[in-house]
């Protein structure tokens, strides 16, 4: 796997947010068993694999990760930026004890949040749009925050008898 061409802000963004990113996961007390933790860790790195692989791969190349449009190692390693934030959203859902509608403004808050976290990461030349517009990633953040309490809600749901 190919080493950065430069080792510069792009790299240094990611280490430091790796950084910060997991001091917090740490330091905060522990609200699930470690099986829904590691699922809702690896759901977080695997849908965004597939998301960029989906919008940034051969063919369609709506952004590079990145310094170049192929795949390094700094690509990777930004897979575990990711795995936090799914975390964090269940986490706080949960502490909060949000329910009903508050469920829906929750969901549309985080995403607002998720959308200037990337308007960050582009500033720092994680992201390189090549078409694609920080708009568009409202409504993927939108279906993915959705999809991640949906997986949640369904882990916690009791088996079914057949």
């Amino acid at each position: 796997m190919p080493l950065p061409h430069k080792f510069d802000e792009n790299e240094w963004f990611v280490i430091i947010g790796i950084i910060i990113s997991y001091t917090i996961f740490f330091l905060l007390p522990k609200r699930f068993p470690i099986n829904i933790t590691i699922l809702l860790m690896m759901f977080g790195s695997v849908v965004a694999r597939f998301s960029d692989h989906l919008l940034a791969g051969p063919g369609v190349d709506l952004y590079n990760l990145m310094d170049t449009p192929n795949f390094e190692l700094f690509d990777l390693i930004l897979y575990l930026f990711y795995a936090p934030f799914s975390y964090f959203f269940v986490y706080f859902f949960e502490k909060f004890g949000i329910k009903g509608f508050g469920t829906l403004f929750y969901i549309i808050g985080c995403t607002l949040g998720g959308t200037m976290v990337e308007w960050l990461t582009k500033q720092f030349h994680v992201f390189n749009y090549n078409g694609w517009h920080l708009a568009y990633s409202f409504t993927v953040y939108l279906i993915i925050q959705t999809l991640t309490l949906f997986l949640y809600k369904w882990c916690q749901a009791p088996p079914v008898d057949n």
